[in-house]
């Protein structure tokens, strides 16, 4: 595809954000060998593994790597998840190697916190993905404050490392902030109202979210009652779903049963078709997937609700995918379910 032009979903300014006095110099890498991200394991029905691991079509290239620089001003780590959240789900409607312009996003109630996408000629959704997975593992472990990425890629034939991209999540400051809705993409994560209710077995959609006739009504039911899960855990099990999910065939139904295992957490996710053995129909399609996890996370994290437990999204009143989040317990010789 060609290269196209992300819309800037929340009338941000680059010019906005006077990094200059407040970022240190490159100071630090970040690579598969450093901070261990959420691994992907997909498996069929009949237990046959299709990819596991750093072999999944999503999985981070280790020519991939990031040089951070720092910055001082700190950040609510809500607002960080969220806004991260929001520019996946934009990158997650384009094509894995697609180049991009860049773009900026912060997220409606969280908007104290932006993701800056810099123009860049070399920039593809797959590097921006990459580098916003490893700049919320670097703010996570440093404490949450501002961050500068400068993504690089090794392609090899004698060439060496290249940057591919910039990004920046940075404090909005409210004088930069709009009081009024500026013009949006329709997008994954405003395309429907979602109501906060009560804990426990629930809907997030108390009319059903349908948004207009002859499109389907989305529902996501929800019974999170077990032990107390890392919200980082959470999110970076989420992100590396949304990840995965960016990277597949979106022309073919989701097939498999995917386990998302915890990196430096010890938080699991599985998603899977809710007719699985033996397989479909209904069938589980990619853009259903997104919606779910952008649903489950924004119910967990306005309700306050990171515990383990079960998802269900339902089209059209019929359950059509299933996820979990369950913690892990590390043994000597792998990490199992508790």
């Amino acid at each position: 595809m060609g290269p196209f032009l992300l819309a800037l979903t929340c009338g941000l300014f680059t010019a906005a954000f006077s990094s200059a006095a407040t970022i240190s110099k490159p100071s630090l890498l970040l690579n598969s060998a450093v901070d261990a991200l959420p691994t992907v394991n997909l498996t069929t029905a009949d237990g046959r593994t299709l990819q596991s691991g750093n072999s999944s079509l999503g999985a981070e290239d280790p020519r991939f790597f990031v040089l951070v620089r720092d910055g001082t001003e700190d950040l609510s780590d809500k607002s960080v998840f969220m806004a991260v959240l929001r520019a996946q789900g934009e990158l997650a409607k384009h094509e894995f190697d697609e180049h991009i312009h860049g773009g900026e996003w912060s997220a409606p109630g969280y908007d104290d916190v932006a993701v800056v996408m810099r123009p860049h000629p070399r920039l593809q959704v797959r590097f921006a993905m990459w580098g916003l997975a490893r700049g919320v593992a670097h703010i996570h472990g440093k404490g949450y404050s501002s961050v500068e990425l400068h993504l690089y890629f090794n392609g090899g034939r004698g060439v060496g490392p290249v940057e591919v991209g910039i990004i920046q999540i940075l404090k909005r400051h409210p004088v930069h902030r709009r009081a009024e809705a500026g013009p949006e993409t329709l997008s994954l994560t405003t395309q429907l109202p979602a109501n906060s209710t009560a804990p426990g077995n629930t809907s997030i959609f108390g009319e059903g979210g349908v948004s207009s006739v002859g499109i389907p009504s989305y529902d996501l039911r929800t019974n999170f009652r077990g032990v107390r899960l890392s919200t980082y855990g959470v999110f970076a099990s989420i992100f590396a779903s949304i990840n995965e999910v960016a990277s597949m065939d979106r022309s073919k139904p989701f097939e498999a049963r995917a386990d998302i295992l915890g990196g430096s957490e010890n938080v699991g996710l599985i998603f899977r078709p809710w007719v699985f053995q033996p397989y479909g129909p209904p069938y589980l399609y990619y853009d259903q997937m997104l919606w779910m996890f952008d649903r489950a996370a924004k119910y967990m994290i306005r309700n306050n609700r990171f515990n383990a437990g079960e998802f269900v999204l339902l089209v059209d009143n019929e359950p059509v995918g299933f996820g979990e989040f369950h913690k892990l317990v590390r043994g000597p010789v792998a990490l199992k379910e508790e």
